[in-house]
């Protein structure tokens, strides 16, 4: 045999440092992707203390109306979406309505009323509501791993809601407006699994952002909403904290997003987002000066465990939905 039948050959050397570069930017966009939502909660609990919900909602949905804009191309997009059938076009008007409007402006109602970290553990219950809805609306299965995690999940939420089992259930009109907001979040999450699995994640994203800002103007006529004084009253200190929401917690968690399933598995993508959970905690801590009690770190960390047990379950064979999903949901946290 001769030395030359044993080496590798150019191509698969090729193919090999291909691979390798691939890993390495999946692998280093899920971790910015990671860090970058770990800042959502944070940054937008700061803006809320400036801008009304109603505002924050309209600059979120601009933003991810720009970011939509700028990577797929406005026009292509509106070609799209003109070609959509009518039953389509009323999913997506939905989607627009309940994913677009009510749901972020009750969380951004409630981040106002509570804490980051708070808004991060509660904000977990989506998943909860979406098992739910899946399996009576959209006929899913529900295996003995999403009842397993879903009840690990439940008890990490216990946890924080008791704090610790040393009071009564009372949960904070901000914890209730983010759990309000959670059940809307799945049932436009249900709408999107229902009737909008073979449409475009980037058209969905257009027209929930579209729609959510037409749908801002075609209010306003008839409440009484201070955006412009909010605007000319906006602190030049936070100006950075600003462009900080729209760059990073936005635009960068979306992009990196994007880049981490082109080039890892969903599986890994999946698990290891989990991981903001903790990662948002430790940065509200650190930047806002939120404290992070025992029964927190503690439902923080089962939620994980839930959250881990849920998605690792019959993953491969959903991995195709689910990314649809995810890349089409985009919630304000991540």
């Amino acid at each position: 045999m001769e030395i030359s039948d044993v080496l590798p050959s150019p191509l698969a050397k090729r193919r090999a440092a291909t691979r390798t570069r691939g890993m390495t930017v999946g692998w280093s966009a899920l971790s910015v992707m990671i860090l970058a939502g770990s800042t959502t909660s944070s940054f937008g609990k700061q803006l809320t203390g400036t801008f009304s919900p109603l505002s924050m909602l309209l600059v979120s949905e601009l933003l991810m109306l720009l970011f939509a804009v700028f990577s797929f191309g406005g026009i292509p997009l509106v070609h799209k979406l003109l070609k959509q059938k009518p039953h389509t076009l009323l999913a997506l008007l939905s989607i627009g309505v309940i994913n677009g409007g009510v749901a972020p402006y009750l969380w951004f109602s409630g981040l106002s009323r509570t804490s980051a970290i708070n808004t991060q553990l509660f904000g977990m219950t989506e998943m909860l509501f979406l098992m739910i809805f899946a399996s009576f609306f959209a006929r899913e299965k529900i295996t003995r791993a999403h009842i397993g995690g879903g009840i690990v999940i439940s008890l990490g939420l216990l946890i924080v809601t008791l704090k610790g089992f040393h009071e009564s259930i009372a949960l904070n009109t901000g914890d209730i407006f983010i759990i309000l907001s959670c059940l809307s979040y799945s049932i436009g999450g249900t709408i999107i699994r229902k009737k909008l699995h073979r449409t475009a994640p980037e058209l969905i994203i257009f027209a929930r952002s579209a729609t959510a800002i037409l749908l801002f103007f075609l209010i306003s006529p008839f409440i009484s909403h201070p955006f412009i004084s909010e605007v000319m009253a906006f602190p030049l200190a936070l100006i950075p904290v600003l462009l900080a929401y729209g760059f990073i917690s936005r635009f960068l968690l979306v992009f990196s997003f994007y880049e981490s399933l082109k080039h890892l598995p969903v599986a890994s993508v999946s698990l290891l987002s989990t991981v903001v959970v903790g990662t948002a905690l430790l940065f509200a801590h650190f930047y806002l000066g939120e404290p992070i009690h025992w029964y927190q770190a503690a439902g923080a960390a089962l939620i994980m465990a839930g959250a881990i047990i849920v998605q690792s379950s019959g993953l491969r064979k959903l991995e195709q939905h689910l990314t649809h999903y995810w890349m089409s949901h985009h919630r304000q946290q991540f």
